[in-house]
């Protein structure tokens, strides 16, 4: 890609001589004599650097570059001056100028400049477009349920979002989605910008934790070569996410206390205290009031992190929120393997809302995941899913807790013969449907014969009366 360069400066013979360097470099270059000359040629925002004389006839080059911080382009300016005038560097720099280059300047040592600034352009782009797709990825319409427990989540992450101070504790089953509400609540703070750091206690054996953390000086132990930052110290600015924080060991737990109260650390080996300006988010799986009572988490640290508390349900407890999820997965899949949608079929659906789903939100998706990459066709139908699911609905009713948002299920819904035949009921009129209501096609896809069928439909009450 060839980048654009804008001299502006009121010496022709500077601007030429510029301009002859930085054309054989393989820059498009364009001369401004004046201020005005260079907020006219910005104008457009087609600029990737702009080289800025400090002294110009009409306008300031202090002046012009506050201009130049309002264009939505957002050009490099390089401050370039023949005077070695501290306060206007400073200025400068304040305003937002790229560097400082004292004239005269090599065509050589310039060429250096503005390729190091490009790359830093480069990546700064790079990044803010990182930062884009992080906020659209985790908004909270990727938080998708309607049912009253799961909105109260919504809720309390759109608060505790808002106030970036506090710690927060996430509480919930695997795969509840404690990761994802962990990022909404940073992309969609003030701290988005600022890195989002995430570390599994579970997953680092107890003796490193502390050193991947905290980090190390060099030689804090035989293997410390050189010094480590820790995560700790690369969240700053931003959200350290500590998950199955209930896995961590007792003496770390004291060293995580004192970093929540006092906003600093020390690395291994390190006597220099570190200030630190994090956010905190933790989560775990495992009942800590319990732990607490075991003796295997501190208290003092329990309470510092449940400063604000977070409780994900299990899917079989909002099961008015499977079918969108099903519906919101079908739609991320098919864009993703370049695949036309399905609709869920009812019989489908029945089975969907009344398995338990014991992994969640998580096996949810691996669900979905799968028949849309194996399965063909424009529905989705109970023998796309795993055979456990029928199974399980066949033999234990609806574990799913049809009670949204945590209500009382009544004695009905475990009434197991009457689901059983509800069941059967939705396969056999989906049957019917599907083949237009030739009941020889129907009993075949159902593996009955057609006076078996009759039979069935009879016993369900699904035949009019002139047919009893």
């Amino acid at each position: 890609m060839t980048h654009t360069v804008l001299i502006t400066d009121d010496n022709e013979l500077i601007r030429e001589t510029l301009e002859k360097a930085l054309v054989s470099e393989g820059y498009r270059v364009r001369l401004a004599k004046d201020g005005r000359e260079c907020l006219e040629a910005a104008r457009p925002g087609d600029i990737d650097l702009i080289l800025l004389d400090m002294r110009l006839p009409d306008i300031n080059g202090l002046e012009v570059l506050q201009r130049l911080r309002q264009d939505p382009s957002d050009p490099i300016v390089l401050m370039m001056t023949a005077f070695g005038d501290v306060e206007s560097t400073k200025k400068a720099l304040e305003l937002g100028a790229f560097d400082f280059i004292r004239k005269p300047v090599t065509p050589k040592a310039l060429a250096s400049i503005i390729k190091m600034a490009m790359e830093i352009r480069s990546l700064r782009q790079e990044i803010q477009q990182s930062i884009y797709r992080n906020k659209e990825r985790y908004g909270y319409h990727n938080i998708i349920g309607r049912s009253v427990a799961l909105q109260k989540v919504l809720e309390m992450t759109t608060r505790a979002a808002n106030n970036d101070a506090s710690t927060i504790l996430i509480e919930g089953a695997s795969g509840t989605g404690k990761s994802l509400i962990a990022k909404c609540l940073h992309y969609n703070s003030l701290r988005a910008h600022q890195p989002f750091v995430e570390i599994n206690c579970a997953s680092i054996p107890a003796t490193l934790l502390e050193s991947e953390l905290f980090g190390h000086e060099a030689g804090a132990f035989t293997d410390a070569r050189k010094l480590k930052k820790g995560l700790v110290e690369l969240a700053q600015g931003g959200t350290l996410f500590l998950d199955e924080i209930g896995e961590m060991q007792p003496a770390l737990q004291a060293k995580m206390l004192q970093l929540i109260e006092e906003k600093c650390f020390r690395r291994i080996g390190g006597t220099r205290k570190i200030v630190t300006d994090i956010r905190i988010v933790a989560a775990t799986n495992r009942d800590l009031k319990k732990a607490l009572e075991e003796g295997s988490f501190r208290q003092d640290l329990y309470w510092r992190l449940n400063v604000i508390n977070i409780l994900l349900p299990p899917l079989r407890e909002r099961a008015e929120d499977i079918i969108p999820l099903v519906e919101h997965f079908i739609g991320l899949y098919s864009r993703e393997f370049h695949k036309p949608a399905k609709r869920i079929s009812e019989e489908a659906r029945l089975v969907l809302e009344r398995y338990a789903w014991p992994g969640n939100v998580r096996e949810l998706s691996n669900t979905v995941e799968r028949i849309m990459i194996l399965e063909d066709g424009e529905r989705l139908l109970p023998e796309h899913l795993p055979a456990a699911m029928t199974r399980d609905l066949e033999s234990t009713g609806p574990p799913a807790s049809p009670g949204a948002g945590g209500s009382k299920a009544t004695a009905g819904d475990f009434d197991l013969k009457r689901l059983t035949e509800d069941f059967q009921a939705r396969t056999i009129a989906a049957a019917l449907e599907k083949t237009r209501g030739n009941r020889t096609e129907a009993a075949r896809l159902l593996g009955l014969s057609r006076v078996g069928l009759y039979h069935q439909m009879k016993r369900l009450g699904l035949l009019k009366k002139e047919e009893c």
